[in-house]
């Protein structure tokens, strides 16, 4: 399944085992960076150039792709015809982001000559060295899925990829929206936007001109999204029905846009997979992460880094992050509030109305940070004394929450039972929180992801993980390879009807809510807590480990500030009293 996810990925080996030092990660993806772009500012050829191929693995291959082609306002577009869904891939959504734009929002599309051939992915957005693959400045493109079933006004489900806003593109297999939108009968959009230091860098400090250029990839985002709007109904869309999903870094995104100014203009419904508003960074997280980076190379201007090449920004990069604990490595780059895109931190924005006007899902794995294990099966021993990243508001509950977390898992070792903590800090109860604020205004969902390789008594703790981060991802995009996890492979062949049931249900859901607003179960109340639970057996549940989640309540979630370069962080010691808005 995770080919490019997992395979080939060093960062998070370093950074699981800076993980016993106090810390948790966020998700990663893969790959390598190519070089530098030229730059170009003319229309687009009328033929796209060929890339890491996606082109609808759910659906078999057919002779004709007549019936394949969109007229949009910036020119016709043709794709690739298969049984049950039109591929449109690479189709661009913004102007190249390279030479004199490189750390610039990103510009509209010129219109292009001809008909754009959609049959080939573009390479996504340069990213870490180390892995397979590669990368193109000019990488702000998006790969659509159109049902073949006729018909036009179809919902859309626009996909926010995962990677620590620092790997990851929407070519990847795992990625493929073919089955979701023949399922579905919705059009599917995936999206590249830029990662690491080209998207995430606060620039500001060097020169005022470049102020909110932390926030580049987020306005990616919002580009593609207002691509979307405009463009959509060419592909048998319908603008006014729009979802954006996203998993983790790209759930994160989705939170972040939620505590915008007015986000149902770009979207009407959205699902956070993994991704609460409380791992958006402080202003002030992003231009220390952005001094550090700059300290590194010896950056003085922005002219320094013009002059860089792709593959020396992410030299410099990994330089940066080299030394730098698991938890901030993880997050060391992505949103933040900076007054502008996002006024204030996320929990107080929804509080507060900023998204009264969008339907909400959120969700997450039961254990989130047991994917870390496989690339450090360390984590999986972290004693209590070394959950530096606990909050210090808490601090003296912290051996009661652990008696707690322990009574409640019989038998596991002390580490799991860590893990499982670090599992609501980072994930579960910040989304909670986030449920419950948008539910005084729009009826909100909650779902936890259950279902993982069955457990087998005598193996190491490491071969015996649970429903981890990541883990609902095929089964929502109906692309289920799980051979990356121990005996994922034995299991996926032992047990396909049962797991093509359960990935077909969610794909219902995912598709039922971006059509209704209603993805099949009750919605979220502070009096009933309303959870889907996504396993072999289904089940809705009130209050899943609700005695767990009530011991976090004094703790208020605000923004993410917690970092290496300076005193302890106020966001791992601020009570549920105190402003979350103050940190903004």
């Amino acid at each position: 399944m995770f080919h490019k996810t997992i395979r080939g990925r060093v960062w998070p080996m370093a950074a699981a085992l800076s993980l016993l030092l106090g810390g948790v990660l966020c998700a990663a993806g893969p790959a390598a960076a190519a070089g530098r772009a030229a730059s170009s500012g003319a229309a687009l050829s009328s033929t796209s150039s060929s890339g890491a191929a996606s082109s609808g693995a759910a659906s078999s291959r057919v002779p004709s792709s007549r019936d394949c082609d969109a007229a949009t306002t910036l020119g016709r577009v043709q794709g690739l015809a298969h049984s049950a869904t039109c591929a449109y891939l690479g189709v661009p959504y913004a102007a190249p982001p390279t030479g004199a734009r490189r750390f610039l929002p990103p510009a509209p599309s010129a219109r292009w000559r001809g008909t754009l051939q959609a049959t080939a992915a573009k390479p996504g957005c340069p990213q870490d060295l180390s892995g397979p693959g590669g990368g193109s400045e000019d990488c702000l493109y998006t790969q659509i899925w159109q049902p073949r079933s006729g018909g036009a006004d179809k919902p859309v489900l626009v996909f926010l990829h995962g990677g620590a806003d620092e790997f990851g593109a929407a070519n990847e297999a795992v990625f493929d929206g073919s089955a979701l939108a023949a399922r579905g009968d919705a059009v599917v959009v995936s999206v590249d936007y830029r990662l690491g230091m080209l998207g995430w860098t606060e620039l500001g400090g060097l020169d005022r001109s470049y102020a909110g250029s932390g926030n580049n990839g987020l306005r990616d985002q919002i580009a593609a999204l207002t691509f979307v709007q405009r463009q959509i109904r060419a592909f048998g869309g319908d603008p006014h029905d729009v979802t954006v999903f996203g998993q983790s870094a790209g759930a994160i995104s989705i939170s972040a846009l939620l505590a915008g100014d007015h986000p149902e203009r770009l979207f009407r419904r959205a699902i956070v997979e993994s991704g609460p508003g409380y791992l958006v960074h402080t202003q002030q997280y992003a231009r220390d992460a952005a001094a550090h980076l700059l300290s590194i190379g010896g950056i003085t201007s922005v002219a320094q880094l013009d002059a860089m090449s792709t593959q020396q920004l992410m030299e410099l990069q990994n330089k940066a992050q080299q030394g730098v604990s698991g938890l901030a490595d993880a997050l060391f780059f992505g949103p933040s509030i900076d007054g502008t895109l996002i006024p204030g931190p996320v929990d107080d924005r929804i509080a507060a109305g900023s998204a009264r006007h969008v339907d909400l899902m959120v969700g997450t794995t039961e254990n989130e940070t047991d994917y870390w294990a496989l690339f450090a099966p360390q984590v999986l021993d972290l004693p209590l004394s070394a959950y530096r990243s606990f909050p210090t508001v808490l601090a003296p509950q912290k051996q009661a929450m652990f008696d707690r977390y322990a009574a409640d898992r019989p038998g596991l070792p002390p580490g799991r039972v860590v893990n499982a903590m670090l599992t609501d800090q980072m994930f579960r109860v910040p989304s909670l929180r986030m449920a419950q604020a948008q539910s005084r205004w729009r009826p909100t969902y909650v779902y936890q992801f259950d279902w993982h390789v069955p457990y087998v008594s005598g193996l190491p703790e490491a071969q015996n993980l649970g429903a981890m981060h990541t883990e609902e991802v095929p089964f929502v995009l109906g692309n289920l390879d799980i051979a990356d996890y121990p005996r994922g492979a034995a299991t996926l062949a032992a047990e396909r009807p049962q797991l093509t049931t359960l990935s077909r249900d969610m794909m219902d859901a995912w598709s039922g809510f971006a059509r209704d607003g209603r993805p099949g179960w009750p919605s979220y109340t502070p009096a009933t807590r309303a959870t889907k639970i996504w396993d072999v057996t289904e089940r809705v549940q009130d209050g899943p480990q609700e005695a767990e989640r009530a011991m976090w309540d004094a703790f208020s979630f605000p923004a993410w500030d917690l970092e290496p370069w300076g005193p302890a962080s106020a966001a791992a010691s601020a009570p549920a009293s105190a402003s979350a808005s103050a940190k903004s």
